[in-house]
């Protein structure tokens, strides 16, 4: 028998599993950085903390930040997807993280070549 179009359109559309959603994992990143640059901020200039102390609490932020935008976004668009955009954005932060680390520590052997040899 030939179905309806649009039986057909609304079994595929609730069959299809959830994917995750590509802004809303940027955006989650953006809030999460964009927290993180103001929570070191008020750690180390306004409430005197340490060096150490205001890179802890702020990765505690930015974690946070990421995990609360993207699960509350997610939310708003398709519940199914909280989990996948959660998980996406974190480690899309962990990411950022391990490639400012690793251009730091190019860049200081750079430095350390161009003295030493220069």
């Amino acid at each position: 028998m030939q179905r309806n179009r649009h039986e057909a359109i609304g079994n595929f559309s609730m069959s299809a599993p959830p994917t995750p959603t590509l802004p809303i994992i940027l955006l989650s990143v953006f809030v999460g950085v964009g927290a993180g640059v103001l929570a070191f901020y008020l750690c180390f200039e306004t409430f005197g903390l340490g060096t150490a102390w205001s890179v802890g609490l702020t990765s505690l932020v930015v974690m946070g930040a990421v995990s609360g935008s993207a699960a509350s976004l997610s939310r708003l668009h398709d519940e199914r997807t909280v989990g996948m955009n959660v998980g996406f954005g974190c480690g899309l932060t962990l990411l950022v993280a391990f490639f400012a680390g690793f251009c730091l520590l190019m860049g200081l052997f750079a430095g350390t070549l161009a003295l030493t040899f220069g």
